[in-house]
């Protein structure tokens, strides 16, 4: 009876458990100085879900930008390494949180890791592109789409704040 009672917490509660972990992993992180796991735990949920890159979904067609990017003058390593952070943020919180929670409790988890990571109030803006992510991932279907949108934001946002600078 326990074992089910267990079994049953953990199936019911796995999302959160999750991401406490994250959370946890960020904060040992900066806090102690403890290695960055926070990529291995974003991709842990592809242990658990099935079919989530759907190959034959035409909004994956996008990924024909992505050689633009090379002509914009980024350099091959910055992207794939970019590329592999949006995936693992979209594999995490939409794949796997969205299948449980909203768009906006979904993009309120989204937002506080940010924050964490780079502790200024503006990070939580990012609660508003997560809201966008999450609107074109039910609209899609694509989490490559929802992947290579988040890159692109990403790099107009790093090429916009290095404007400023």
């Amino acid at each position: 009876m326990t074992g089910k009672v267990i079994g049953s917490f953990t199936k019911r509660y796995s999302e959160m458990l999750l991401y406490f972990v994250l959370i946890a992993t960020l904060l040992s992180h900066r806090l102690l100085g403890f290695p960055d796991f926070s990529i291995v735990v974003l991709l842990s949920p592809l242990v658990f879900l099935e079919n989530i890159f759907r190959w034959k979904n035409p909004w994956n067609l996008f990924i024909l930008t992505f050689p633009i990017c090379l002509l914009l003058g980024f350099d091959i390593k910055t992207l794939l390494n970019a590329f592999l952070s949006a995936l693992a943020e979209e594999v995490f919180f939409r794949a796997y949180l969205m299948r449980r929670y909203g768009n906006i409790t979904v993009s309120a988890m989204f937002a506080l890791p940010h924050f964490l990571i780079y502790q200024n109030f503006v990070s939580l803006l990012t609660f508003f592109p997560s809201l966008l992510f999450g609107f074109l991932y039910k609209k899609t279907d694509s989490l490559i789409f929802v992947s290579l949108v988040h890159l692109y934001s990403n790099l107009l946002y790093n090429a916009w704040i290095i404007r400023l600078v």
